[in-house]
């Protein structure tokens, strides 16, 4: 292969530049191929789990145990016809899904799907794939590999960015189409994602208070050496408001008020079809995805294990973070479709109270009581945060969050006696 990267380098500079935009062309053909690959079975495990939640058999047409539902949904959507409404802003209207989908998989980018090869395994892919020590190799123009399209230092960052551009194509898409149902479906989306991106993003400072980088194999380095080195034992509170975040960042249910179908016949998207529609419909399961793999990285150690089985020199350790994330995401992925089958979407009037009285609160403080545990229990030799002194801030974040839960548990309470009492003043 060295001849090729020669011949390659002539034209970016050098092999080691050619090498570099091979590998992250390869990464992202591979991680475009895995996704689409991989999303017409997400479908269908979601409509065969909420079947199962509902007592009835689910897709069953299409191949043996459906299947091929999604192939021939795909198939459909592809030959539908395509219906612009009048009066539509053009531009607008056709460059909206894209605005949606484009940011989800820009975000996956960054994802560490597994360890970084370096040392003594990447001198063996080298000689392995035919390439000379001084291009790959410990001391080459390429001294590591990481398993990620790109590897920033500023990656949660970058994260929070990108995925934020993904409201604009909701709140274009509701008001270029030159309807009602879609101009209210992209506004409710805008305010949503303002309103739950603050706790959001107070959840993952938590985190970095703890491990000292925004890098994500930096945090996932952080929580190296089993599972009660995970941050969500230090941070448990931060997981929940991060857990409640991603339904309501991704519209799902109990927060898919920017669609509701009994309200809104659809919502930002009321008036797309074909492959436009199917566009947000994809757009919709890659952000779920990467949302999933993100709180992974964050909370669940990324690629790590819940022991470490294998010596880092060991091939096999490069080899299991590839099927432990995965493993991860579809954890989280089966809690999606779950809370799609079992519960109720809430009012408007209920997604804001709880973004702006429940969960900034106790993001806030959250944030207070890790900054405090992390000045009082950082290491002075190195720095770093004890794992007792993580247990502690998880175990007072933790008793902040059972606190918070009966005190608003109460006042509803009290609340719905109130309402019981005016409607029935007999029973006071």
């Amino acid at each position: 292969m060295q001849p090729l990267l020669d011949a390659l380098g002539q034209l970016v500079g050098g092999p080691g530049n050619a090498l570099i935009l091979l590998l992250a062309l390869l990464k992202i053909v591979v991680l475009l191929a895995s996704i689409l690959g991989v999303l017409p079975f997400i479908i269908l495990y979601e409509r065969k789990l909420i079947s199962w939640t509902q007592d009835r058999p689910g897709p069953n047409r299409s191949g043996p145990w459906g299947l091929f539902h999604g192939l021939v949904d795909g198939i459909k959507l592809f030959f539908k016809e395509e219906i612009i409404p009048t009066g539509a802003d053009r531009f607008l209207y056709l460059i909206a899904p894209t605005l949606v989908t484009a940011p989800a998989f820009l975000a996956l980018c960054i994802v560490p799907i597994g360890p970084i090869i370096d040392g003594p395994a990447l001198t063996a892919v080298g000689s392995f794939l035919g390439i000379a020590p001084e291009t790959l190799g410990p001391s080459g123009s390429v001294s590591q590999i990481a398993i990620a399209v790109t590897n920033p230092n500023v990656g949660i960052l970058y994260v929070l960015a990108i995925t934020s551009i993904g409201v604009y194509g909701m709140t274009l898409a509701g008001w270029a189409s030159n309807s009602k149902w879609s101009l209210l479906g992209g506004i409710r989306a805008s305010a949503q994602m303002i309103s739950y991106e603050i706790s959001m993003s107070l959840s993952v400072i938590g985190v970095l208070l703890l491990t000292g980088s925004l890098n994500l194999y930096d945090i996932i380095e952080g929580q190296k050496g089993g599972v009660h080195h995970w941050n969500i034992w230090a941070q448990p509170l931060a997981f929940v408001l991060f857990v409640i975040a991603m339904f309501a960042e991704t519209n799902r249910l109990p927060f898919d008020l920017a669609e509701g179908e009994s309200e809104l016949t659809g919502g930002f998207h009321t008036e797309y079809s074909s492959m436009k529609f199917a566009l947000f419909f994809l757009g919709e399961y890659v952000n779920m995805i990467t949302v999933s793999a993100i709180c992974s990285t964050l909370f669940l150690g990324g690629y790590m294990g819940l022991l470490p089985l294998f010596p880092e020199d060991s091939p096999l350790y490069y080899l299991a973070g590839p099927l432990l994330l995965p493993a991860k995401i579809f954890f989280f992925l089966t809690l999606f479709i779950l809370a799609r089958a079992t519960m109720p979407r809430m009012r408007y009037d209920q997604l804001m109270n709880l973004g702006w009285k429940v969960m900034l609160p106790l993001g806030l403080m959250n944030l207070v009581i890790t900054a405090v545990g992390v000045g009082l229990g950082a290491d002075p030799d190195t720095g770093k945060v004890t794992l007792p002194a993580k247990f502690a801030i998880g175990a007072v974040t933790l008793a902040l969050l059972f606190a918070a839960d009966a005190f608003f548990t109460s006042k509803s309470k009290g609340r719905m006696l109130r309402d019981y009492q005016n409607v029935r003043p007999e029973a006071a």
